[in-house]
């Protein structure tokens, strides 16, 4: 079964997914409205509830950092990448697919995923292999957000990319040094962006792959970004271009 923990994650689980949860779990003391609220809604939908040392909490959530609740229920789901692509926010007139290469930290992807829900994308791409995947540290960092937009693992991401230029996708690939600025690029068509890894950013096959690579001004001494925070900035002026584009359609 899915750890979920922390209370935002779990609220939302039971908001939106309650008949896909098994269990709830909370540590013996714990208590505050948020927690209260939780063991209503689970009991509301005839889901047990379970009290048990904290200690024996850390330890099935891997962490202690959980606020002091878990849910087990249904194994986390990839979507089929044809299922992103159809799943276009109604808001816009064309596509916005994310494609991440060798992202490893967990807090990096539950960012980047809850950038891409929250700003209109139609799903993520992440690799089978030199990544991470969706897991309950994810799942908290992204707010719950894993369960709302789709999310396809793949075993290639060459061929993916090949796969998304066939079905109209241009492909940006977001590098440190040497794109075009970022302000300057046309995003006015379904857009694939790439992001690189923490530690060396986006793998040399994948950069030949992309029709155009753009770059982040900056002004302060860093020569890179995070990669959730430029997933933020990126995405952010693409929405832009989406919007205005769809406006004036």
């Amino acid at each position: 079964m899915e750890v979920i923990y922390g209370i935002n994650s779990i609220r939302d689980l039971l908001r939106r997914r309650g008949e896909e949860c098994n269990k709830i779990i909370v540590a013996s003391g714990r208590g505050g409205p948020s927690v209260k609220e939780i063991i209503e809604t689970a009991r509301v939908h005839k889901i047990p509830v379970e009290f048990t040392h904290r200690k024996d909490l850390d330890k099935l959530a891997g962490t202690s950092e959980n606020q002091g609740v878990l849910a087990l229920c249904k194994p986390f789901v990839y979507a089929e990448l044809d299922a992103l692509i159809s799943n276009r926010n109604k808001s816009f007139r064309t596509d916005l697919i994310l494609v991440l290469d060798s992202v490893m930290d967990p807090q990096n992807l539950g960012s980047i995923i809850r950038s891409a829900h929250c700003l209109g994308a139609n799903g993520v791409i992440i690799p089978e292999d030199r990544a991470a995947g969706i897991t309950a540290a994810v799942n908290k960092a992204s707010a719950g957000s894993v369960h709302q937009i789709p999310i396809a693992r793949v075993t290639n991401l060459a061929q993916t990319l090949d796969y998304l230029k066939d079905k109209g996708f241009w492909v940006f690939g977001a590098d440190a040094h040497g794109g075009k600025d970022l302000t300057d690029a046309d995003f006015e068509c379904s857009v694939a962006l790439v992001l690189g890894g923490e530690s060396k950013g986006i793998r040399t096959l994948l950069k030949k792959k992309c029709d155009f690579l753009i770059t982040v001004p900056l002004a302060g001494d860093f020569d890179s970004l995070n990669v959730s925070v430029a997933a933020g900035i990126i995405l952010y002026e693409i929405t832009n271009h989406r919007l205005k584009a769809s406006c004036m359609s």
